[in-house]
């Protein structure tokens, strides 16, 4: 019997292929800028916005008078970093018969990682993406969605946030987060199409549209959750879902006085070494396994709601 390719040849596992999916392109990170703080709850001070825009009936100052005196107030609010921490547990048996690309300690700590972010991403858009949080929301009354030309008109929807915004903040909002659905529906819309058809290819980016809608930042929610238990069908659902979030943020190197919709509280004590670091340690009990985790503190608020609006319902 002649010898054949399999006669040669034992398979074994490939070293630089490992088929895989994990999350990807979170964007709360980019939104809310974080401010460490020194203790785990604490009390933060806001301004009376209305006191910064009222001016007396009169400014002017007679003879022997100091002038008109106006004053201004100020409120608080909390913060309570919570902890939200993931553990992997790796017992010494699968380590060492475990194949050399699965990589197990580097999938095990890049996996926890990516979990919290997206539990983080899912915190921040379900803020967002509740009316009651914000100054203002509404359903879209025409869907964006719809490809005949005039039968939706999204650059009225999005002046009417921006103007509803600036009419009680004096602020202009610099940012606009799509879902990834009405995304992909105002790749194709024909009133978007036809203010661009004469611009370069012709072709939609986020880019284009922040010109077009004149932001600073378009962000578009791509990420997706499994809200399926575990070895159960798998149940996956946007995390930002069909809706719109116009508002006003600082920039991520704000120190928390300027502005903006929502910030992010960390606390930073060195006891607990560097937030979202990964941390490994032998079972004390002698069980034979390893333990890897990725933890820190934070706490996501809402600070400043007339910063915000949102279109719920944008796409069918």
């Amino acid at each position: 019997m002649p010898i054949v390719s399999r006669d040669v040849h034992i398979d074994v596992p490939l070293s630089n292929l490992v088929v895989g999916f994990e999350p990807t392109n979170t964007i709360a990170q980019d939104l809310y800028p974080i401010v460490n703080v020194e203790k785990q709850s604490n009390v933060f001070f806001k301004w009376t916005k209305g006191d910064f825009f009222r001016v007396p009936d009169t400014t002017i100052r007679a003879p022997k008078t100091k002038g008109r005196t106006v004053a201004y107030n100020v409120s608080s609010d909390t913060y309570y970093a919570k902890n939200y921490a993931l553990v992997d547990e790796i017992d010494y048996e699968t380590m060492v018969n475990a194949d050399a690309p699965l990589q197990l300690r580097e999938k095990a700590a890049r996996n926890l990682s990516n979990l919290l972010m997206l539990d983080y991403e899912n915190r921040v858009a379900s803020q967002l993406r509740s009316g009651s949080n914000l100054g203002s929301n509404a359903a879209v009354a025409s869907k964006w969605n719809s490809s005949a030309s005039g039968t939706s008109d999204p650059f009225a929807d999005i002046q009417t946030a921006k103007s509803a915004i600036r009419s009680t903040t004096g602020i202009d909002p610099n940012t606009i987060i799509f879902g990834r659905d009405v995304y992909n529906a105002l790749l194709r819309h024909a009133d978007i199409l036809e203010r661009i058809k004469y611009v370069q290819r012709g072709v939609v980016t986020k880019d284009l549209l922040a010109a077009l809608f004149d932001v600073e930042n378009v962000y578009i929610g791509n990420a997706i959750i499994n809200t399926g238990e575990e070895n159960q069908a798998d149940s996956f659902s946007s995390v930002w879902g069909k809706d719109t979030i116009v508002g006003h943020f600082a920039p991520p190197s704000a120190d928390g006085r300027e502005p903006s919709l929502g910030y992010s509280f960390r606390w930073t004590n060195p006891m607990f070494g560097t937030p979202m670091a990964v941390e490994s340690w032998e079972d004390p009990d002698h069980g034979n396994y390893m333990n890897m985790r990725v933890q820190y503190y934070q706490d996501e608020k809402i600070v400043a709601p007339e910063l915000g609006y949102l279109w719920t319902s944008c796409v069918d």
